[in-house]
């Protein structure tokens, strides 16, 4: 199993992935700074699946969902699969309008590295609160992070309801569904901190 990143590690990637959003709202070349002033280590260099989830304070300054977009195959190298996370989850993510420059400065990333994604051996071994989960049902599939469940207090069987319903099918359709289970590793930036990347 890959060893945790060092806290350095970690900063860099979420230094990546904020240029990365930053270099398509303003052009201003933040993103090749970044890769020239940051190390990046070998550890950055293995090949890793990961997301990036964006949240953003409203107006009673809560943190609500802003996009989240990755991959579950390790297809890029960290330093890589991070920027590609951050540019799709800020742009493309469909479920949200593309992020913009008024919104930047309040956007909070966070970067979940995955494990491998292994079959359950049933419903019954996945952990809530320590396994993400991919549902694969009659030709849909969906995907909850592993601190999804917790956030929203859900049980194993609520967990996979709505892990059912997310991929447009009945809330009982994980009973006879193709289960995946995943760890990850995430960290982020504080939510306390105004922008991250100062503007001119």
């Amino acid at each position: 199993m890959t060893a945790p990143l060092t806290a350095s590690e970690r900063d860099v990637l979420l230094l990546l992935a904020r240029a990365a959003i930053a270099e398509r709202l303003f052009a201003d070349g933040a993103l090749a700074g970044a890769v020239d002033a940051l190390s990046i280590t070998p550890a950055l260099q293995v090949m890793r699946a990961c997301f990036v989830t964006l949240t953003i304070p409203d107006e009673g300054g809560a943190f609500r969902l802003r996009g989240c977009i990755g991959s579950t195959e390790a297809r890029h190298p960290a330093h890589e699969a991070v920027v590609i996370a951050a540019v799709e989850a800020a742009f493309s993510d469909p479920r949200f309008a593309p992020v913009t420059r008024e919104e930047f400065p309040a956007l909070v990333l966070s970067v979940s590295l995955l494990t491998p994604m292994l079959p359950a051996a049933s419903a019954d071994a996945v952990v809530v609160g320590r396994d993400g989960v991919m549902l694969a049902c009659d030709g849909r599939q969906a995907l909850f992070l592993p601190e999804v469940a917790g956030d929203h207090g859900w049980t194993r069987e609520e967990l996979l309801g709505q892990l059912a319903r997310k991929a447009g099918l009945p809330a009982a359709a994980w009973r006879r569904s193709n289960l995946f289970t995943f760890q990850s590793e995430r960290f982020g930036e504080n939510p306390n901190e105004a922008a991250r990347i100062p503007r001119s």
